[in-house]
C-alpha cells in the first residue's frame, strides 16, 4: 500500500507503516526506557536546576488548545504539527498580528461519529493548515486538504521519478524573503522486518507565504544533501532538518547573527544524539553554503558534523530565549512519557540536563496507546508562558476506529510559565 492509505472497513490494517517515524526511532531505543515504569514517582527524576530556569513540572493542560484540533468533520487527526509564522517573526506572542501554517504529517480525513468512532475515513501522508491570529478560535483554524476526484489525497508528495513510491513527512521550516520554506523526510518501504520503510532523504519544499493555503496551490522541491544513510564504515544515519532556529533581523530574534540553525539527529547505540548546521537565510536553496558543526569551527562537510546534545527524541524544537540562553523542548525518553526542557548556552552549546516539565496522561488511555513528538510554538505563546504541543497514538491501528478513537491520533497542547 504505498500511499498510507486506508478506508475504515478495507481489507487489511498499514501496520506496517503506521507512525513509521517513530517505530524507526524505537528500534534504537535503550532497553531500560522500554522497561521503565510509568508509574514512577516524578520527583525522583528531577534534577538540580538554577534560578531562572522553568521549574519542574509547572506545566499545566491548555484545554482551549487541545479542543480546537477535536474535529468531526474533513481533517480529524494527524501528528507533525509544526507551526511556521508567515510574517517570519518569531516572537513570543507575535502571532497574534499574522497568519501561521501549520504541517502535518500522516492525517485522517473522513467522519467523526456521535461516540468518537471513526467512519469513511482515509489516511493521507501530510496535510496542512492555516490559523488567523494566536488564539485557539475555530473560525480562525482552516485545514486544507488536497482532493483529487474528490478523494483526499496527501499535500505533497515527491515529484521525480527516481522517487516514485516515496512520500513526505514534512518538518519544520521557515519564512524568508516571502517564501515558506520547509524540510520534508522522504520515506519508502523496505524489507527491513519488523519494520517495512525507511528514511531515504531530505527535500526542501518552497511556496509563496502570501498564498492563502501555502502548498496547496503552487510550489517547489528541490533533493538535499541533509541526510545520510549508516554505512558499512560505521557512520551512523544523520537526518537535518527537524527544527529550524532563526537567528536574523527577520525573525526578531533576540540577539541574531544572520543564520538559520537546521537541527537534525544522529542514530546511535539506544539513542540520538543532535547535530546543527547552519546557513544563511538568503542561501536556503544553495546547499554548497550549507556548513556543519564538527566540535570547533562549522565545516562543509556533513560527515564531520558533532552531536552537541545526545537523549533528544526524534522531533523536537530549539528557540532562543532572551536572556541569551537557548531552550530545546523535547521527550525525555523514545517510549516515555514525559516532556522536559534542556537550557543551551549558545546555538551549539553546550546543553544542560534536561528539566521534566509534565507527565503526559494520555499514556493510560488505552493498553496501547504511546506519546511523542513534543516541541513548543513561541509565536502562538502568550507572554510569560510557552505552549508546547505532543502527539497522541496507538500500536493498535484499529482503534482511531473504535468509539472514543478520535480521541487518539490528535494533538494535546500544554503551557508551562517562563521564568
Amino acid at each position: 500500500m504505498n500511499g498510507l492509505c486506508c478506508t475504515q472497513g478495507a481489507g487489511a490494517a498499514p501496520a506496517h507503516r503506521w507512525r513509521a517515524g517513530l517505530l524507526l526511532a524505537l528500534a534504537a531505543a535503550p532497553l531500560a526506557s522500554l522497561m521503565a515504569a510509568p508509574g514512577a514517582s516524578p520527583m525522583a527524576r528531577v534534577p538540580r536546576v538554577e534560578a531562572g530556569d522553568i521549574a519542574p513540572y509547572s506545566a499545566q493542560p491548555a484545554p482551549e488548545w487541545t479542543q480546537l484540533f477535536d474535529r468531526r468533520e474533513g481533517w480529524t487527526g494527524a501528528d507533525g504539527v509544526y507551526s511556521i509564522p508567515l510574517s517570519g517573526d518569531e516572537r513570543p506572542g507575535s502571532g497574534a498580528s499574522s497568519r501561521t501554517l501549520i504541517m502535518f504529517s500522516d492525517s485522517f480525513v473522513g467522519t467523526v461519529n456521535a461516540d468518537g468512532s471513526r467512519t469513511a475515513t482515509t489516511m493521507v501522508n501530510n496535510t496542512t493548515a492555516t490559523l488567523t491570529g494566536a488564539r485557539p478560535e475555530a473560525d480562525k483554524l482552516v485545514f486544507n486538504v488536497r482532493t483529487r476526484a474528490g478523494k483526499a489525497v496527501s499535500m505533497v508528495t515527491p515529484g521525480q521519478d527516481r522517487f516514485a513510491g516515496e512520500w513526505f513527512w514534512p518538518a519544520d521550516g521557515v519564512m524568508s524573503d516571502g517564501n515558506v520554506y520547509v524540510y520534508a523526510l522522504r520515506m519508502k518501504t523496505a524489507n527491513t522486518p519488523p519494520f517495512s520503510f525507511a528514511s531515504s532523504g531530505v527535500s526542501l519544499l518552497g511556496a509563496r507565504a502570501s498564498d492563502d493555503a501555502p502548498f496547496l496551490g503552487p510550489y517547489t522541491q528541490m533533493n538535499t544533501p541533509l541526510f545520510a544513510p549508516s554505512d558499512t564504515s560505521g557512520r551512523k544515519e544523520t537526518t537535518f532538518g527537524l527544527s529550524v532556529m532563526p537567528l536574523t533581523i527577520e525573525s526578531a530574534a533576540p540577539n541574531p547573527d544572520g543564520y538559520l540553525y537546521i537541527y537534525g539527529t544522529r542514530s546511535g547505540t539506544y539513542q540520538k544524539s543532535m547535530v546543527v548546521a547552519r546557513v544563511r537565510p538568503e542561501q536556503i536553496t544553495d546547499f554548497s553554503a550549507y556548513r556543519y558543526w564538527d566540535g570547533a569551527d562549522w565545516v562543509d562537510n556533513k560527515h564531520r558534523a558533532m552531536s552537541i546534545a545526545k537523549g533528544v527524541s526524534p522531533e523536537f524544537s530549539v528557540q532562543p530565549l532572551d536572556d541569551g540562553r537557548f531552550l530545546i523542548v523535547h521527550m525525555t525518553d523514545l517510549l516515555g512519557s514525559t516532556v522536559a526542557v534542556r537550557y543551551g548556552q549558545s546555538p551549539v552549546g553546550p546543553w544542560g540536563k534536561d528539566i521534566p516539565i509534565w507527565d503526559c496522561p494520555e499514556i493510560g488511555m488505552t493498553p496501547n496507546t504511546f506519546v511523542y513528538g513534543a516541541k513548543a510554538h513561541p509565536h502562538l505563546s502568550t507572554p510569560g508562558s510557552l505552549l508546547i504541543s505532543y502527539h497522541v497514538n496507538t500500536f493498535d491501528f484499529w482503534e482511531n476506529f473504535a468509539a472514543g478513537g478520535s480521541e487518539i491520533y490528535r494533538p494535546r497542547f500544554i503551557t508551562v510559565p517562563l521564568p
